[in-house]
């Protein structure tokens, strides 16, 4: 229940902070087949599939930085092996002109800073513990963005 309405959290939030209309929603899973995965993600993906949002299905690792989804939702333990290993290409790649078309840039931490904490009812951004002067500088104008979007608002207004 907790991931699908992660779901509905993401959608509010990448429409009202980034503009994404009926952003495209994925569950996180070892394949796109509807019965694949373990018991939790199949169960997420039946309550998905009745939710109010742009659900799209499952989505593999394979196919995770593609597009096929605005919002790919997962359980957070996974969530942050992703999200770290998808950051430790930067150092990697940053010097390959052929890669940098803003893929490898947007791999950067410190380029977005943090991320919000969706679910209070208040603007609050978390980034790492290891944020650097710029990621906290990022940090604070993502906050800043954040504030100033109608994300807590619209968060009110669908949850009723």
């Amino acid at each position: 229940e907790v991931l699908s309405q992660c779901g509905l959290l993401g959608s509010i939030y990448a429409e009202s902070v980034f503009g994404v209309k009926s952003p495209k929603i994925g569950l996180l899973n070892i394949g796109e087949e509807e019965e694949k995965g373990n018991a939790q993600t199949k169960a997420t993906h039946q309550l998905m599939k009745e939710c109010d949002y742009n659900f799209v299905g499952n989505i593999e690792g394979k196919t995770l930085f593609k597009g096929d989804a605005d919002v790919v939702i997962c359980d957070g333990f996974v969530g942050n092996i992703i999200l770290k290993l998808a950051e430790s290409f930067f150092p990697v790649l940053d010097g390959n002109s052929e890669l940098n078309g803003g893929f490898v840039s947007g791999l950067n931490y410190e380029t977005y800073g943090g991320t919000p904490v969706l679910g209070v009812n208040a603007t609050v951004i978390i980034g790492h513990g290891c944020s650097t002067r710029i990621a906290i500088q990022n940090m604070v104008l993502r906050s800043a963005i954040t504030a100033k979007s109608s994300l807590i608002k619209d968060i009110k207004e669908k949850i009723k």
